[in-house]
């Protein structure tokens, strides 16, 4: 009986958890335009800025993730000749939150109908974590679409690489039941467990500042923000890219963070090793957001890397 009001308790505050209307209309990205895009039955939200050769920047997936993790570079990146695009997937941010599974699928789908419809000509895509992954599939698939390929710490080989079988719909099944989603959301929101998971992402506890943590908070509280992260959570998003990354030819930059995170530079080794030419920078004092913590020399980096690829 004790048990059964404990769980009765936790599910009442759930249910308690508040929600937001979204993340408002303003730009992220100083400077920047705000625009949407239809993707089927969905709309990808961007934020666009800058003249030049198209740049599309996809953000790292994880709990609170959007647009926001290129503030600091878009930018700088629009300053050197560069038309940017920052777009926020599904799930995340401005775009459509589907109230179901999303697979890796349905976000390649999306940034391969983003640069045919919205950006109409080959692009270089920076891309992290999981979603680097995808991008990888994207210029091996569609290399038409892709003139490079700026990836920061990307996974595929030793990490999120799960099969997409009937073991990640089981999982996320679980996982959006109505008992285990709802704890699960509670979870989600506690400020505890956000900056528990942030600091994995972050090497200087200082990077987690009131803004960092309030657009975070802010994002997974928005409505619908759960069911993408089920989604990572059963692995239904994993993209193994063993046979992907050596099909792939455009000019490739990988850059990694030194400190200790989820996805080590010691995982380079297996990118490096199936494209002795793609370019290897390794960043001090930074984990799996070298392109904000530090920002400056990603920027620099990022920007060489653009001009040698148009060459």
């Amino acid at each position: 009986m004790r048990s059964i009001a404990v769980l009765l308790l936790v599910l009442l505050l759930a249910a308690c958890v508040p929600v937001v209307d979204g993340i408002g209309s303003d730009a992220v990205i100083p400077g920047a335009r705000v625009a949407s895009a239809p993707f089927g039955d969905f709309e990808t939200g961007y934020e666009v800025i800058g003249h030049g050769p198209p740049v599309v920047m996809i953000h790292g997936i994880g709990g609170g993730s959007s647009v926001f993790q290129y503030r600091l570079n878009a930018p700088a990146v629009a300053a050197a000749g560069y038309r940017v695009y920052a777009i926020d997937l599904l799930g995340f941010g401005r775009s459509s939150r589907p109230e179901s599974r999303t697979t890796q699928d349905d976000l390649v789908a999306q940034i391969t109908s983003f640069l045919e419809d919205s950006v109409g000509e080959p692009a270089v895509l920076v891309a992290n974590g999981l979603a680097a992954a995808h991008a990888i599939r994207v210029a091996a698939e569609r290399p038409e679409l892709v003139t490079g390929l700026a990836l920061i710490a990307p996974t595929g080989y030793r990490s999120l690489n799960r099969p997409q079988d009937e073991r990640r719909e089981r999982a996320f099944s679980v996982l959006a039941s109505p008992v285990v989603s709802e704890l699960a959301t509670a979870f989600l929101v506690e400020e505890g467990f956000q900056r528990f998971f942030l600091l994995d992402a972050y090497a200087d506890p200082a990077s987690l500042t009131d803004e960092v943590l309030a657009v975070y908070d802010r994002n997974l509280r928005t409505e619908g923000a759960r069911w993408i992260v089920f989604s990572f959570i059963s692995g239904s998003l994993d993209q193994d890219v063993s046979e992907l990354w050596p099909a792939t030819t455009q000019p490739a930059l990988l850059v990694w963070g030194t400190a200790r995170g989820f996805s080590s530079y010691q995982d380079s080794e297996e990118f490096v090793l199936a494209r002795p030419d793609a370019r290897l920078v390794l960043l001090r004092d930074a984990a799996l957001l070298p392109n904000e913590e530090r920002h400056e020399a990603f920027n620099d980096v990022l920007v060489e890397f653009l001009r040698d690829a148009a060459r």
